[in-house]
């Protein structure tokens, strides 16, 4: 049994899922340890006590503290959890850097503010990053087979999206640095804006080159106003499949380019897609079991501090395209 120390139960921490019979989803931290017969959540840490009853409905045994000082020397703690703000995870990070007793640091994304914080933190290797989508199997074979130029080459990416490039964009940029290996951005310009996150996070319609296989390829990021509808989807279109992940639907939809049956001469994609679903209901206790496996079996972290820079590096770039 491994333990873990939960620092803040807000939305994702406790609130996005806090039903515990019900075994179907896991949208939250302690409901994906609940779930999990290998883990056991030690300590939970928050400013407000108000919650520590609901916790205590999923593990009754649970050690409450308002300030995480008190875990710094804890020898106990496995896996540190920290589902606070962007602004505090530095803050955290350097204060728990010399706890050699914990195994790994699982942080919800981004990991931090400003691009400076990525040089000084020691344990690089012990950081996973909670890009959920990474954690799916059917988003992981997905990504083998463009490996593999199952498809042919890709000949436009684009992504629909809202409330903010950092906050639901970087979910985008997050899996196109996933499928294409990290590709290298040769340019961007940003084109317009609508509303945004927040004033500091704008939804902004952009196009990108980015270079992937020596081939140039061009991605539009096309922002929509959250306040109509919430939208997140990514179309790749290769030479032989046309390629769609929509969030709402949560799944994966392949469609085979065939002959036009009224006018033969022309290729067109098929009407009725294959499909492989993404169990967005689960992704956080998949997120879990991968920590589980890096930990007791060695399993390769692919959401690791070096994907988490890279993502960092992308959308810095996006950004200099701003007029």
């Amino acid at each position: 049994m491994l333990n873990v120390a939960l620092l803040g139960i807000g939305n994702i921490g406790l609130l996005f899922d806090d039903d515990k019979d019900d075994r179907s989803k896991a949208l939250s931290h302690i409901k994906a340890i609940y779930l999990h017969k290998n883990l056991t959540l030690k300590y939970v840490v928050d400013i407000d006590n108000s919650k520590i009853s609901k916790v205590k409905e999923f593990f009754p045994n649970v050690v409450f503290y308002n300030n995480y000082n008190k875990l710094l020397k804890c020898k106990d703690i496995d896996i540190l959890s920290i589902a606070t703000p962007t602004n505090t995870h530095y803050t955290i990070l350097k204060a728990f850097q010399d706890n050699i007793y914990i195994k790994l640091f699982f942080i919800e994304k981004p990991l931090f503010q400003h691009i400076q914080e990525y040089n000084n933190i020691k344990m690089k290797n012990k950081i996973v990053v909670n890009y959920l989508r990474r954690f799916d199997k059917n988003i992981q074979k997905l990504k083998s087979k463009i490996s593999q130029n199952k498809f042919g080459k890709v000949q436009k990416i684009i992504i629909n999206y809202c409330k903010g490039i950092k906050n639901n964009g970087s979910h985008m940029i997050d899996m196109i640095n996933f499928l294409f290996d990290n590709p290298k951005v040769i340019s961007s310009n940003i084109l317009s804006s609508t509303n945004g996150f927040n004033i500091d996070d704008m939804t902004y319609d952009i196009f990108v080159q980015i270079k992937y296989n020596n081939q140039i390829i061009p991605v539009y990021f096309l922002g929509l106003d959250h306040t109509l509808y919430n939208i997140i989807e990514q179309n790749i279109y290769f030479e032989n499949k046309i390629i769609k992940y929509i969030n709402s639907k949560s799944q994966i939809e392949y469609f085979d380019i065939v002959p036009d049956k009224n006018f033969s001469q022309y290729n067109v994609s098929q009407h009725i897609p294959k499909i492989k679903k993404v169990n967005t209901k689960m992704l956080m206790k998949y997120a879990y079991n991968t920590i589980y496996k890096i930990i007791t079996k060695n399993y390769k972290n692919n959401s690791n501090f070096k994907s988490e820079l890279a993502n960092t590096k992308f959308l810095n770039k996006l950004l200099k395209g701003k007029k």
